[in-house]
């Protein structure tokens, strides 16, 4: 066919030929010009549609696609042979390898040997914050000297607090461990379809793949890490163990010191309180004593202004009614919790009229300083026109009194069956008048 093409543009071409020779000949014979026909302009060759988009228009494509990515550059294309569609589109789809500018690292957790070398230190801290009892007992101290407050655990001090905290921060510090090389390689790819409109390719239905390049958003790039950032290298690993030993020691070190400045004050301890129980037993005892020299000279001033042949005299007291009144102790006894005397009670103008009488005084004294004196009046003789006969004709007649530190006697006389009606008593004041010498004879005798 292309053989036929080629020679019926010869024939055209040489009939062309011939017929212009013609023409010029027949100008010659009749010497006249013949007018030269102007050319017609060639017509444009109908464009030339490619078959695909270039490498170059399509690694633009997904560079544009993957915009956001700093961390990689564009590599190698590789594309797949285009499907035509009726509408003269074509389906393709490429890969696209992005190569990793720079390492790129990933941040994690401490590795466990760093803990490891840190646990040397737990056995000083431990003893460091025993509570006080512990030291108390490994110095001999008894547990009736432990307070609640020794049993507590007790803080570390300050240097010692901050070390261990250096070290927990030196183990537990996370670390960054390099997960992907520079010049590594990245696999994207997508599909798309391209259509040639107006001298240059539109590309649609564009799905693209970039999960294995986004995946390296979640690292750090070197150029971002700080300049003495923990990378994690055997190197470092070994810098890091040595570095924690060397805190380790040093913690050790002065935690010893510390245990040892504790024993001591434990030791010191121990000592004031033994000291103290001793001093505390001698202040007891001496206390004791003298309690009981005060007691005994208690007693014995008790047993002076109660002693035989003591005489109390003053007056007794109802409403507007007054008399006077003598109380003479002819005989007393002393036991280990009281006095106990009898003797004699009478109107102070009429001592030859007088009653038996029974008394007891408590040796503990009140918390006013005084002591209780309780009185039983039994029979005698007394003058029926005093008052007081109302006491005396009964058979129950008391007296309720106090002795005063000033050895004065003080309070009341009453009947037992006059409960009810206090306002009947006789108030009573005596005074010590000393020894009595001639006193009436008591019928007990």
């Amino acid at each position: 066919m292309k053989k036929l093409l080629i020679q019926t543009a010869a024939i055209t071409a040489a009939c062309t030929m011939l017929t212009s020779c013609f023409d010029e000949l027949k100008q010659v014979i009749s010497g006249e010009e013949t007018p030269t026909e102007q050319p017609k302009p060639a017509e444009p060759p109908a464009p030339v549609i490619p078959e695909q988009p270039t490498n170059e228009e399509i690694s633009r494509l997904l560079v544009e696609q993957l915009s956001g990515c700093d961390v990689a550059t564009a590599g190698t294309l590789t594309c797949s042979a285009p499907e035509k569609n009726p509408d003269a589109s074509v389906n393709m789809s490429a890969t696209l390898k992005m190569v990793v500018k720079e390492d790129l690292y990933t941040k994690e957790v401490a590795p466990a040997a760093f803990n490891k070398e840190r646990e040397a230190v737990n056995e000083a801290a431990n003893a460091a914050m025993k509570p006080e009892s512990v030291y108390l007992f490994q110095v001999g101290a008894t547990t009736d000297l432990i307070t609640e407050e020794d049993r507590k655990a007790k803080p570390l001090p300050e240097n010692l607090q901050a070390a261990l905290n250096e070290l927990k921060e030196l183990a537990d510090a996370p670390v960054f461990r390099k997960v992907v090389n520079s010049g590594d390689e990245v696999e994207t790819s997508a599909s798309f379809t391209a259509t040639y409109v107006d001298g240059a390719w539109q590309f649609s239905n564009i799905v693209v793949n970039n999960a294995a390049l986004l995946a390296l958003n979640d690292h750090s790039a070197q150029s971002a890490l700080a300049q003495d950032a923990p990378i994690l290298t055997p190197e470092f690993e070994e810098a890091r163990k040595n570095l924690i030993r060397e805190k380790v020691a040093a913690f050790n070190q002065q935690a010893d010191s510390y245990i040892k400045s504790r024993e001591e004050t434990a030791r010191a301890t121990l000592t004031e309180h033994q000291a103290r129980a001793e001093e505390d037993a001698r202040r007891i005892t001496e206390q004791a004593a003298a309690e009981e020299a005060a007691r005994q000279q208690r007693i014995n001033a008790l047993v002076e202004a109660l002693g035989n042949d003591n005489l109390f005299a003053g007056e007794w007291t109802r409403d507007k009614q007054f008399g006077e009144i003598s109380l003479h102790i002819e005989e007393a006894k002393t036991f280990d919790s009281s006095i106990q005397f009898v003797g004699t009670l009478y109107d102070t103008k009429l001592p030859e009229a007088s009653l038996d009488i029974a008394g007891r005084c408590e040796l503990t004294q009140s918390e006013d300083g005084s002591n209780q004196v309780d009185i039983t009046i039994y029979d005698g003789q007394y003058d029926p026109d005093q008052p007081t006969a109302e006491v005396f004709d009964a058979k129950d007649g008391m007296l309720s009194l106090k002795l005063s530190a000033e050895g004065k006697l003080t309070g009341t006389m009453s009947c037992t069956s006059w409960a009810n009606n206090p306002e009947k008593a006789f108030h009573i004041s005596l005074a010590p008048k000393g020894l009595k010498k001639d006193q009436p004879k008591s019928r007990r005798r």
